[in-house]
């Protein structure tokens, strides 16, 4: 079924760009008006076009309804699903408006040719135009929600259009270049090269379009490098993207160096030499159509695929680029580079096309070194990689997690690295090379996924073993979000009163009960700044109507959770007070990584909405704990740091 689904998208995505491509065509390049011959056969691409587009419409509504209902097709239509989809689904109501707007195109295919003027030319450019835009709704760009949604529909609209308008104006091009050879009068050719022209402005503005559109639908369906070359939808857009700048480069050569050749010239043309320029044009165009199937052909797989965003990416490369290792000065050479290597690849495609050779050595020379000044500034940036550095954790960094990885921890892997991660654990000393130090910095220079390697398959000295087999999937993440979580509450301690604009490491998500009600962590995030207070000890009355005081001083810049992390009450004893978050004891456990034995009974972090810590204050610290003033101030800046994205690797540096 997914085979004729792929079919059918393909085959209606090429018949409904034809359709607009061949009124674009009648309106923008074929003028003066094409001879009998000509029309007569653009009439007939254009009911073969619709034709198709009816037929592999109806087939992939069929598909769609099977898919949908998990049957055969003829299960599906005998037990109604086909009815269901078209009066109960988005698809289906896109679908009827489609066909009305198809019976009206055939309406007017139908009428008289002395009724083919230009109003009946910009109607059907209208009708095809709709038919083809209102593809939209069933692609990826009618999914995404919210405001960014519009943007990405918008964005799939114009990106069809454009398609339609180029792609589908190439074989009635390569036609009208057929009818000039076979008509053979040099005057012929002057019409020619003035349609080669307007289709040569056309195909630009499209290309224009196409490209803008392009990357804004990449941004929202494979918008990460990992997406676009660890994942399948990611490798066939690379491919689209590839074929496309081929047929960008055909165009050139026509453009520059081929439509120049229909001009007249003083004593005249000699014809064989115009005729063969027809013939390479008509070549040209023919093999642009050619190429365009095959893009449509991936456009029909890639419907049926998860975007890149939502796939799990394998890296194929031995190596990946850390840019959060680079100076400032290097980010902006290398932006430089790249800004200079794009324009010498334009100039070397275009200079190749028009035939001017030694512009195009100059050009490419250029490109060449760009990309070894580029490779040059950006070895500092290169870090070994694997095939799951980029794999998202398949259990979310959250305190149960990082509870039940510590018990992992202890039961298989504080032999070597130490009951505090340190590297000395007992086993220690007979290895001839130091376990790593599980709290350092460093840790956060490798990727999650970097993590889940090492700890399935081991380290490359071949110390430290793989524990893929005695460690399920989900518990080897646990591990690995136990071991984040410690040596980011170690990274917090070297914080200090002051707001610090590097981030750290995060807080795990957690759960908590506050006046009553369920809350976590990254729900209370979402609305702003958070200060976490972290007591050892069941903290004095006078200390509690302190903090309360201060939230109602406070209110929504920026909001308290106080935790207790003392013995939880054993059951049917109540919490210390209503000020303090109820908190489980697997909650308590993991927030205690996050406070220190001299911290005088009392830690308070102030968390940026991605959950870092930007600023610390202890109980036993130097100076006082902050007032509410100083922290309505520091929330202020806190607050304008922007939150971490998402990201495939599950962790932003």
């Amino acid at each position: 079924m997914e085979v004729i689904l792929i079919a059918a998208r393909a085959i209606h995505y090429a018949s409904t760009i034809s359709l607009a491509g061949l009124f674009a065509f009648l309106c923008v390049v074929a003028r003066p008006a094409a001879s009998p011959r000509l029309r007569r056969q653009l009439w007939l691409v254009a009911w073969a076009s619709l034709v198709l587009a009816l037929f592999s419409g109806g087939a992939w509504l069929l598909a769609v309804s099977a898919q949908m209902s998990g049957q055969p097709v003829a299960a599906a239509l005998a037990q109604g699903v086909v009815a269901t989809v078209l009066t109960g689904t988005r698809f289906g109501y896109v679908w009827v408006w489609r066909s009305v707007l198809a019976a009206v195109l055939a309406a007017l295919l139908l009428m008289p040719q002395r009724w083919r003027g230009w109003s009946w030319r910009w109607g059907g450019l209208a009708f095809a135009a709709a038919i083809l835009g209102t593809l939209a709704w069933a692609g990826h760009g009618g999914a995404t929600p919210g405001r960014p949604g519009e943007l990405h529909l918008a964005a799939d609209i114009l990106h069809l259009l454009a398609a339609g308008a180029w792609l589908g104006s190439l074989i009635p091009l390569a036609l009208l270049l057929a009818e000039t050879r076979r008509v053979g009068d040099p005057g012929q050719a002057v019409l020619a090269r003035r349609a080669v022209r307007r289709f040569s402005l056309l195909a630009a503005a499209s290309v224009a379009v196409l490209f803008a559109a392009g990357l804004v639908n990449t941004w929202f369906l494979a918008g990460t490098v990992p997406a676009l070359l660890g994942t399948l939808y990611g490798r066939l857009l690379l491919a689209k993207v590839a074929i496309f700048a081929t047929m960008v480069t055909i165009g050139a050569v026509n453009l520059l160096r081929m439509a120049p050749r229909l001009a007249p010239v003083a004593g005249g043309r000699p014809p064989n030499l115009w005729t063969a320029a027809v013939e390479h044009l008509r070549r040209n165009a023919v093999g642009e159509a050619v190429l365009g199937l095959i893009v449509l052909a991936i456009v029909g797989l890639l419907g049926i695929l998860p975007p890149g965003l939502h796939t799990e990416p394998g890296w194929p490369l031995p190596f990946r680029f850390e840019l959060g290792a680079l100076a400032g000065p290097s980010k902006i050479l290398l932006a430089v580079l790249a800004a200079l290597a794009a324009a010498s690849l334009v100039a070397a495609v275009a200079t190749a096309a028009a035939g001017r050779y030694r512009r195009m050595t100059v050009a490419w020379a250029s490109l060449a070194l760009c990309l070894a000044l580029g490779w040059i500034a950006l070895r500092p940036a290169l870090e070994p990689a694997y095939p799951t550095s980029f794999s998202a954790p398949a259990e979310p960094y959250a305190a149960a997690s990082v509870e039940h990885g510590a018990h992992l921890y202890t039961a298989d892997c504080a032999l070597c690295h130490g009951a505090n991660g340190k590297g000395d654990g007992p086993a220690a000393a007979g290895l001839t090379v130091r376990p790593a130090d599980l709290t350092a910095p460093h840790l956060f220079a490798h990727t999650p996924g970097d993590l889940f390697w090492w700890v399935s398959h081991g380290r490359d000295d071949g110390v430290m073993p793989g524990f893929a087999a005695v460690m399920s999937p989900a518990e080897r993440w646990d591990v690995i979000n136990f071991v984040r979580a410690r040596a980011a509450g170690v990274l917090s301690r070297r914080l200090g009163p002051q707001v610090s604009s590097a981030a750290t490491a995060p807080i795990p998500d957690f759960a908590f009960e506050s006046a009553g009600a369920q809350q976590t962590l990254s729900r209370v995030l979402a609305a702003g700044p958070v200060l976490l207070v972290l007591f050892s000890q069941p903290p004095a009355a006078a200390r509690l109507a302190q903090l309360a005081a201060m939230r109602e001083q406070l209110g929504t810049a920026l909001r308290i959770v106080a935790v207790d992390l003392g013995p939880r009450p054993r059951p049917g004893e109540a919490e210390t007070a209503s000020t303090l978050a109820g908190v489980s004891a697997e909650v308590a456990a993991s927030l205690a990584l996050f406070r220190s034995p001299e911290d005088g009974g009392e830690t308070l972090l102030l968390l940026d909405r991605s959950g870092d810590p930007r600023a610390r204050w202890t109980q036993g610290g130097p100076g006082s704990l902050p007032t509410a003033t100083t922290l309505v101030a520091d929330a202020a800046r806190v607050a304008r740091f922007p939150a971490a994205a998402a990201s495939h690797a599950g962790h932003v540096h």
